[in-house]
């Protein structure tokens, strides 16, 4: 802000700095320093026992093939069974549709340009969430009896 010239807008810039007053007219300089503390506390936190949030390790893909569509998972080395599916009309052959959070990719080696954003097939995202549930999560609160 340039320094005021006139009276007038002298007087006005000393009765904002004086509305602010010391403490709440910091600006950046005075909230570095709250965030900063808060911000090492949330690490130590972390540090401590609570181990920092992971991006998941298994990827859902739906590939298409000659023959058909088929349902896999990735978790580093591991590659689940394929489960055979109906196609999504939009695929092509070589392509594939890989679930990244609440969307899913389509992922295309011949073409680049195809490589979008695409809704997900239910599929798709109905084995991520059998994943996801535990093992007992269909039986009754009474186990049964």
């Amino acid at each position: 802000m340039p320094p005021p010239t006139s009276p007038r807008r002298l007087a006005l810039f000393a009765a904002t700095a004086l509305l602010c007053g010391a403490a709440a007219c910091q600006g950046d300089a005075g909230s570095q320093g709250a965030d900063g503390q808060k911000g090492d506390a949330g690490a130590a936190l972390a540090a401590e026992g609570t181990p920092a949030p992971r991006r998941p390790t298994r990827y859902y893909h739906l590939r298409r093939t000659d023959d058909g569509c088929e349902l896999f998972w990735i978790d580093g080395d591991l590659v689940s069974a394929s489960q055979t599916v109906t196609c999504p009309p939009d695929l092509q052959v070589g392509e594939r549709l890989r679930l990244t959070g609440k969307t899913c990719m389509r992922e295309s080696a011949q073409t680049p340009a195809r490589a979008v954003p695409v809704v997900c097939p239910l599929p798709l995202t109905n084995m991520e969430k059998a994943d996801r549930a535990p093992p007992d999560a269909g039986a009754p609160p009474d186990g049964g009896t």
